[in-house]
């Protein structure tokens, strides 16, 4: 019966496991992830307000929101999509902790805000595709190599 060394003489199995090696740890890396954060601050005044930056909200995953509001007099109302609630603050601050981009309506009075975000970024996902390939043709590659080996040690080759 032929070894493990004499396996690895044929280049289609050599070829294939590096692929399905650098496969691994391509898609290992895919895992990797860096914490982003948006930060804005600011005093609104009448009106309809959209906090936050559009380009944040969408490009990053699993968003944790804080959003502080104080006021010594005012009513506004905090809209999330279909849900909206109404705040009435009199020298106050509330710390609220929003699901999705707040959007604020001032009826009266001015509010000072503080809004964080932090998300969640794998920047390098997207090289799991070119992984996955690498994976498939690594296994073919694997094993065409291997039958070979095989024939070969039926044949007594090896």
């Amino acid at each position: 019966m032929g070894t493990f060394r004499d396996a690895m003489s044929y280049p289609l199995l050599r070829v294939g496991l590096i692929m399905l090696i650098l496969a691994l740890l391509i898609s290992i890396a895919g895992f990797y992830r860096v914490n982003k954060t948006y930060s804005a601050s600011g005093t609104l005044g009448e009106g309809m307000h959209y906090l936050g930056d559009d380009k944040f909200e969408n490009e990053y995953l699993y968003h944790n929101r804080t959003l502080v509001l104080y006021s010594s007099n005012a009513n506004l109302s905090l809209l999330q999509g279909a849900e909206m609630t109404n705040y009435t603050l009199v020298d106050r601050e509330i710390t609220l902790h929003p699901e999705e981009r707040p959007v604020i309506y001032v009826f009266n009075g001015s509010v000072n805000y503080t809004y964080n975000a932090t998300a969640v970024d794998y920047p390098y996902a997207v090289y799991s595709l070119f992984a996955f390939v690498l994976m498939l043709v690594g296994v073919v590659m694997a094993f065409l190599g291997y039958t070979q080996f095989l024939r070969d040690v039926k044949e007594g080759k090896k």
